[in-house]
């Protein structure tokens, strides 16, 4: 009878240390999953709404089109390290969006690819166009989609834990060939400035 208890009792042992070790799993495999929600709730925090960026400006460089794009973090709470953001280019011909090349410039923070963003940074491009039939939506200019795809993380290290930032940016953007007394016929500007570029909502 003796051993029979001593059975039992070592079957309870086993059982019971089985159900504390499940438990303990669990517990951790639960606090990790909490652990990467809260922080993928956080790098999509940095990545939508402390990281500002936009179209700063467009100049005319000969034929092509100096595009400049700014990055900011407004509300430094928490460390943003952004990866050099990948940009594409697109203009409208008849219904089609098509891409246009775009050529490298030397950003002025250097050529690192992961910084702290404790500062604006200045990407710039050059954006050809290499045809003219564009679409007219407004009449006189082009009509240009900029792409712009960055990545963030909270550490300048991670490889895993980023977030990316996939946003389009539509502008009208006037031809370098175009005639500003033909535009200033048929439109009025501010200050009778006839814009190199006019920004647009997102649609």
């Amino acid at each position: 009878m003796e051993k029979r208890y001593k059975i039992i009792i070592t079957v309870l042992l086993i059982l019971l240390s089985a159900l504390a070790i499940d438990y303990f799993i669990g517990h951790r495999q639960n606090k990790f999953l909490e652990e990467r929600a809260a922080l993928k709730k956080k790098l999509e925090r940095l990545a939508w709404y402390s990281l500002k960026s936009d179209i700063k400006d467009i100049t005319y460089a000969g034929d092509r089109y100096r595009l400049k794009l700014n990055y900011d973090n407004p509300f430094p709470t928490d460390d943003l390290y952004l990866m050099t953001p990948s940009i594409r280019c697109f203009v409208q011909v008849g219904t089609l969006w098509k891409e246009v090349p775009l050529h490298d410039l030397a950003n002025k923070t250097g050529e690192t690819s992961v910084i702290k963003l404790e500062k604006p940074l200045a990407v710039e491009k050059l954006i050809e166009v290499p045809f003219k039939n564009f679409e007219q939506v407004f009449p006189g200019y082009m009509h240009l989609r900029v792409n712009s795809v960055a990545y963030v993380a909270s550490d300048a290290i991670s490889k895993e834990d980023i977030a990316e930032k996939n946003e389009d940016f539509y502008i009208y953007l006037k031809p370098y060939f175009a005639d500003d007394r033909e535009l200033a016929k048929k439109f009025t500007f501010v200050n009778n400035i006839i814009p190199v570029w006019i920004p647009m909502p997102p649609h």
